[in-house]
């Protein structure tokens, strides 16, 4: 037990769960921070294809990425984009590894590409707009699946377990 007056709470003490609750709201989050995932985009991206009918999700070329999405695929370790040559389809993916400082930059251009996408279809194709309210956005500190269609959840599945 410590001498009353001596600055620090008892144990058990309501003063002391509060320090220790303050403890944890500081330093809990960098303790439990998910990491970036050391695998190569190379292993990323054939375990999310492995299984999948790639014809909805043809690669586009830079110029495409850049149109679409605004991104400069130079300027990422790793990055596959596919979209359907089916105007009246939504289905499109795009897998991309980037620094982690990048992170909410890259999701911002997702989140923004869907909403676009949305958009487009309100008019004319309710089933695709559909399609892309169901989008699966996967992000993680250095990587990001997005994908729309009937394989975005099982795609999903296999790039977690590829992580």
């Amino acid at each position: 037990m410590l001498p009353p007056g001596s600055g620090i709470p008892a144990p058990g003490s309501p003063a002391w769960v509060l320090t220790f609750c303050a403890f944890l709201c500081l330093f809990a989050p960098s303790v439990f921070r998910e990491r970036p995932s050391d695998a190569s985009f190379d292993h990323v991206f054939d375990a999310v294809t492995d299984t999948m009918d790639m014809t909805d999700y043809p690669q586009a070329d830079q110029s495409v990425i850049r149109s679409k999405l605004g991104l400069d695929a130079a300027q990422f370790p790793g990055i596959y984009y596919g979209r359907t040559r089916n105007a009246m389809k939504a289905e499109e993916m795009l897998l991309i590894q980037y620094d982690p400082a990048r992170k909410q930059e890259v999701l911002d251009v997702v989140n923004q590409r869907i909403q676009r996408q949305i958009q487009v279809y309100e008019g004319y194709a309710p089933e695709q707009k559909a399609r892309m309210e169901q989008a699966v956005i996967s992000v993680h500190p250095n990587y990001l699946l997005y994908i729309t269609g009937d394989q975005a959840r099982q795609a999903e599945k296999r790039f977690l377990e590829a992580l």
